[in-house]
């Protein structure tokens, strides 16, 4: 168990860098239209980038996908945890692996749906970067594999007790 622990928290150590460079981008092609639309008009200067608000977007999709593989890594997703919180230990983390089985079985569907999408979308591109737009859509099946992975892992690790950030979530309820 110690090395799927260690390897998906590599694995969510990378997908951060991912999610902070896709970000960063996102932010970047953002703030390029901002000026663009109104700093430069007042210099007299015209220009049109359409593909910023296309990138920004599409990048924004992949940053909520991979991110939610990572907060899963966690278990830092919002949810009801009052309950867990106030009834003794192995019935809170048995109603910890209830939710995250439901959790699993959510993304499950999501991954499902989002495989049905980017197969349809193989022909389709992008209006204005002339993307593929399977790229995009492929954003929603590896995101959610990856949280049903994370979510496993998570699981496994409270069943067998080896998670200090079990333990760590556990002292900050208290």
């Amino acid at each position: 168990m110690q090395a799927i622990s260690r390897f998906a928290d590599g694995l969510c150590l990378m997908l951060g860098w991912i999610v902070g460079i896709f970000l960063a981008a996102a932010t970047a092609a953002v703030f390029l239209q901002v000026v663009i639309r109104f700093v430069l008009p007042l210099f007299n200067v015209i220009v049109a980038a359409p593909w910023t608000e296309e990138a920004a977007r599409y990048l924004m999709v992949w940053v909520v996908f991979l991110g939610v593989a990572v907060l899963c890594r966690s278990y830092r997703l919002i949810s009801v945890e009052m309950l867990a919180i106030v009834v003794p230990k192995p019935a809170g983390t048995a109603i910890k692996l209830i939710s995250t089985a439901i959790s699993i079985g959510f993304f499950a569907l999501v991954a499902q749906i989002g495989f049905g999408w980017t197969m349809m979308s193989g022909i389709e591109l992008s209006p204005v970067m002339r993307l593929p737009m399977n790229w995009v859509y492929f954003a929603v099946p590896i995101g959610s594999l990856l949280a049903i992975f994370n979510l496993l892992v998570f699981a496994g690790e409270c069943l067998v007790g080896s998670r200090e950030a079990v333990a760590a979530h556990a002292e900050i309820a208290d």
